[in-house]
């Protein structure tokens, strides 16, 4: 027989005694989700987790909302801030709130708000985008279509009163 290293019987046992060492040293400790999956699909694995808590919470808070909304009263401030992104909507709002229940044609918005260089169809879309929001929020609309006419909702004109 060849020997590679010291003798027969010792060789043996010393690779009998390293397997058990690396057995017992590999055991006791596990490498972390992020060594198994990698860093980048850890990180995205937690933003995703997190954003789900997110809006489970927007859930929850949203439908209490629902249910206390008889009782609260909102500020305009509270109103423009859900709903407008930019002074150009916070405009169109008061130009329906100017002319009341009636209505204004987008068209005519868009003429009252010429520094603007708004067109009837850019006054549409924006008020399309308010009433997304704020019914997303409250559950309520800034402006409804009368014919072909914008007019400010109820919830609109007792917030603004």
């Amino acid at each position: 027989m060849r020997r590679v290293h010291g003798s027969e019987e010792g060789n043996g046992q010393s690779v009998h005694e390293n397997s058990i060492k690396v057995a017992q040293k590999g055991s006791g400790k596990r490498g972390t989700r992020a060594e198994k999956v990698g860093r980048l699909k850890y990180i995205i694995e937690l933003i995703k987790h997190l954003e789900r808590k997110i809006e489970q919470v927007d859930i929850r808070t949203r439908t209490l909302m629902a249910g206390l909304r008889e009782w609260m009263s909102f500020e305009p401030r509270y109103v423009q801030k859900v709903a407008c992104e930019d002074e150009v909507d916070v405009e169109i709002i008061t130009c329906l709130m100017q002319k009341g229940v009636g209505g204004l044609l987008p068209s005519a918005i868009a003429a009252e708000l010429a520094d603007y260089g708004l067109k009837r169809w850019d006054v549409t879309r924006r008020i399309q985008r308010m009433n997304k929001k704020l019914t997303k929020e409250l559950g309520q609309k800034v402006a409804e279509k009368r014919g072909h006419q914008w007019a400010p909702t109820g919830f609109l004109i007792d917030v603004w009163e």
